[in-house]
């Protein structure tokens, strides 16, 4: 063989080398983009609620068969709104006077009329329990009760 023939035999397979090592990724790996942080969850404020009445620590006394009062929430209103139940039992055996009533509200003040399926009766005494939920994290809720007869 001549040198020529074996110079050009050498620079064939060093431009061949230079080549495949380029093309099987001699260089740097690009970096993949970062994926997108989902926004954090909403996190509500604990439910509290406040009547308005407001019934305190005695017997509300309703003057009719119905009684009418308005629960306010007082804390920020969860963006899916809240779950209004109210339970009206007799006091002497436990009884419903009237079904559960399940409100569901957007707003922050709703009223609420215990005795308005079944009235309240004279010389009985009921306790009521409100219990006020947030609609979309059922964890989050408050409860309060008060006590009721009719003159």
């Amino acid at each position: 063989m001549t040198i020529k023939r074996i110079l050009s035999y050498t620079a064939i397979a060093a431009f061949i080398l230079v080549s495949c090592s380029k093309s099987s990724g001699g260089g740097s790996t690009p970096t993949p983009p970062t994926p997108p942080v989902p926004p954090a969850p909403e996190v509500e404020e604990n439910i509290v609620f406040s009547f308005d009445p407001d019934p305190g620590a005695s017997t509300v006394s309703a003057t009719a068969g119905t009684y009418k009062i308005k629960v306010n929430v007082t804390s920020k209103l969860p963006s899916s709104g809240v779950k209004i139940q109210v339970t009206t039992k007799k006091d002497a055996d436990n009884s419903n006077l009237e079904p559960v009533q399940s409100i569901t509200s957007t707003v922050a003040s709703t009223e609420i009329t215990i005795g308005a399926t079944t009235p309240i009766a004279q010389g009985t005494l009921y306790n009521v329990a409100v219990v006020v939920e947030s609609v979309k994290t059922s964890t989050n809720s408050a409860t309060k009760s008060f006590k009721i007869s009719r003159k």
